[in-house]
């Protein structure tokens, strides 16, 4: 059943296409799925005129030094000792 009013938000919520940010568990992502929530319960439940919509902007894509540092990381971690750092 369809529950208009019942929204989630968090930084365990799948977004799905609305996806933002980072994955897993962090700040960015509980702010930017309150928003996300705000949205649609207004869009779902608003009947008597407009609403100002609040604007979540894209997540550019990384910058080339970025991907760089997370490759050799990876790559680094990769044979590292379990024990030692994770």
């Amino acid at each position: 059943a369809k529950l208009p009013n019942v929204k989630c938000a968090g930084d365990w919520v799948r977004m799905g296409e609305r996806e933002h940010g980072a994955k897993g568990l962090c700040q960015e992502r509980a702010f930017v799925s309150g928003f996300e929530a705000a949205n649609s319960l207004m869009r779902d439940t608003v009947t008597d005129g407009p609403f100002n919509e609040h604007e979540v902007l894209a997540v550019r894509e990384d910058e080339m030094a970025v991907k760089v540092g997370m490759d050799v990381n990876r790559k680094v971690m990769s044979f590292v000792p379990r024990f030692w750092t994770r």
